[in-house]
């Protein structure tokens, strides 16, 4: 497995890439473009720093990747740019998942850590990121690439859509739609719907 990104979220994943009996024995892989001085994480890790490098990744070991990017558009850019090198978009669901019902749709490429709740009938599309102690009540809808920072609390019937951001610790309150591209602070409580491209911060 390839995981996009070397930063935060990476390191959290990888706590539960460590714990989970199914993957801790895997081979993983990093990608950053950004510091390329570092060429392992925690002395294990090998860390790729150029396209070059993740393509013949791809074609000598494994296509499989996820993106660990919190800003939801740079994590959208990388994973099309990741994907026309022949990855395939892959979901990692953490073993430390509160709840999660197998008939929960899950997109490609979409990340959950641990300590979530995900109830009934909610839809997750790809590229999105739900961190630690997230719950999302029933019939919840995700739009691709949305994030959810840590503690955040979507109850029923809400829409989260593509490309928003959403603070720890915020809540969405029921069948409350938030536009694309909405960024919304850290602990907001949020009642009513929210345009496109707003910031309530």
């Amino acid at each position: 497995m390839l995981i996009i990104g070397a930063g935060g979220l990476t390191r959290d994943v990888i706590t539960s890439w460590e714990l989970d009996e199914n993957t801790k024995s895997k081979s993983l892989f990093l990608f950053d473009n950004i510091n390329p001085s570092q060429k392992l994480l925690y002395n294990k890790y090998p860390i790729y720093h150029t396209f070059d490098e993740v393509k013949k990744h791809f074609e000598t070991i494994d296509r499989k990747f996820f993106v660990c990017i919190g800003n939801p558009l740079k994590r959208k850019r990388m994973t099309e740019q990741i994907e026309a090198l022949g990855g395939e978009l892959t979901p990692f669901v953490s073993c430390k998942v509160l709840t999660l019902s197998p008939a929960t749709p899950l997109g490609k490429g979409a990340v959950i850590e641990p300590g979530v709740g995900i109830s009934r009938d909610v839809i997750i599309e790809r590229g999105v990121f739900i961190n630690a102690g997230t719950i999302l009540g029933h019939d919840v809808i995700l739009r691709e690439y949305v994030s959810l920072g840590p503690g955040v609390r979507v109850l029923g019937g809400a829409e989260i859509g593509e490309c928003s951001y959403i603070g720890c610790n915020a809540v969405i309150m029921p069948k409350v739609k938030i536009g694309k591209k909405v960024r919304i602070g850290v602990g907001k409580v949020i009642d009513k719907d929210v345009p496109d491209n707003s910031k309530i911060i």
